[in-house]
């Protein structure tokens, strides 16, 4: 009987132990997956803000897209306006040296009637 109680005494010694050893490995699981969670938790914070970042930097994009389209129609329409100035300077100077050859002429003329 006394064996019976010895053994027993050993069993229960061995099991406490085991169990003490479980209780510290789930204490110390338990620890880890709370330290995931967090390092989840973070991660998706961190994540979330990377893709407001990357929305505003698309939507910025578009805008300067936008606004580019915007100034190369109104260059394109500036140039044509430059071309159409240019053609009428061009127009100008003849006319003007149509005159200027007019007035010497005249000129001419006078002093021919001058010198009469």
């Amino acid at each position: 009987m006394s064996g019976d109680l010895e053994g027993f005494a050993e069993w229960r010694d061995s099991i406490e132990a085991r169990v003490s050893t479980l209780e510290v490995t789930v204490e110390t699981q338990a620890l880890v997956r709370a330290q995931m969670d967090r390092d989840i938790s973070d991660l998706s914070v961190k994540l979330d803000a990377q893709g407001s970042l990357l929305q505003a930097l698309a939507d910025t994009q578009s805008e300067h897209t936008a606004t580019l389209a915007d100034h190369t129609a109104r260059l394109t329409r500036l140039e044509s306006g430059v071309a159409k100035l240019d053609s009428r300077v061009a127009n100008l100077e003849a006319g003007q040296e149509k005159v200027l050859a007019g007035v010497q002429a005249i000129i001419g003329l006078l002093d021919r009637e001058d010198n009469l």
